[in-house]
């Protein structure tokens, strides 16, 4: 890499999305005492951390960890300098979100039918006519604005490897909707850095008035790697988990997501702004641990430490 480039990258910002509250906690057999949840949100947003997602509101039955949703909610929203998002796979659960006092809606589905049908009960088309109703209810009066969560865009346990086309289909069909802010995930960690080029390239290529986010599982040791090369092409927005938690629960192998504590690392150590205190993160990680005996935490940073260096 040039030394022009790499100063433009030392100038540069990105924005991490903590989503270890959601999709970190949503895979989890045992249920995380309410008061733990806000504590470790409280912590995070302590950090630096601007955005976070705070759950899902999704039914109970469906995934019993967030039946406390809005209580949690209820105890955050007025934290100040943060927003506070929340997964949504339907207009009752955009109503929820709403009342409780979240204004920035997550709503997802994904390019799979097969892993659609596995993980909402609908077709591609039945969830995009879900996402049209809450555009017309909630979003049109300014009640909230509605990001899309795109799910197995890198490839699907079902189904295999989607088109390029088919990924641009359905982003058509979002846009058109509304919609300008679009997460492209990797939902169960197939991805590649050259994939992942190609596949934001054609993102940009056809939608530059979108801003696309990513969000990676390193279920097969690439996350990072597909990180930095979405950097790379231009990407500014990511999702990340604390101790490299999460996973997909109607997914078959699916696993954890990139580690906000790696990715902030590689960020700062890069002389990339993230606006986050990687030492901050690190004390909540060990209270994430503590509060989870005998769960297995994949950061590697939070594994083996800092190293004596000032770039940090």
């Amino acid at each position: 890499m040039s030394s022009t480039v790499y100063a433009s990258m030392n100038q540069d910002k990105v924005v991490i999305v903590e989503v270890g509250p959601r999709d970190g906690l949503q895979n989890l057999s045992a249920f995380i005492e309410t008061t733990h949840k806000i504590s470790l949100i409280r912590m995070l947003a302590a950090c630096g951390l601007r955005e976070i997602q705070a759950g899902a509101f999704v039914s109970p039955r469906a995934i019993p960890q967030f039946r406390d949703m809005k209580t949690v909610t209820a105890d955050i929203v007025t934290l100040p300098d943060v927003v506070f998002s929340a997964l949504v796979p339907n207009l009752q659960g955009a109503r929820d979100a709403v009342a409780s006092g979240i204004t920035k809606l997550i709503y997802f589905f994904s390019v799979s039918a097969s892993h659609n049908m596995n993980n909402v009960r609908q077709t591609p088309e039945q969830s995009l006519q879900g996402l049209e109703l809450i555009q017309k209810e909630l979003t049109s009066d300014g009640l909230a604005e509605c990001c899309v969560a795109l799910a197995t865009v890198f490839g699907c346990p079902f189904e295999g490897f989607p088109a390029v086309d088919k990924i641009l289909h359905y982003i058509e069909k979002v846009v058109l909707l509304g919609v300008r802010e679009i997460t492209l995930c990797d939902t169960v960690g197939f991805g590649n850095p050259r994939q992942v080029e190609d596949i934001i390239y054609a993102c940009q290529k056809n939608f530059p008035d979108v801003s696309f986010a990513v969000h990676f599982h390193n279920t097969r040791g690439l996350g990072m790697a597909n990180a930095l090369r979405a950097y790379e092409v231009g990407i500014r927005r990511f999702d990340a988990a604390l101790g490299g938690l999460g996973g997909c629960p109607f997914a078959p192998g699916a696993s954890g997501n990139v580690a906000t504590e790696d990715i902030v690392f590689m960020f700062n150590s890069m002389g990339i702004q993230t606006g986050i205190v990687l030492e901050a993160i690190l004390d909540v990680t060990r209270y994430l641990h503590e509060l989870l005996p005998g769960v297995a935490l994949s950061s590697a940073v939070y594994q083996a430490g800092l190293p004596k260096t000032s770039f940090l």
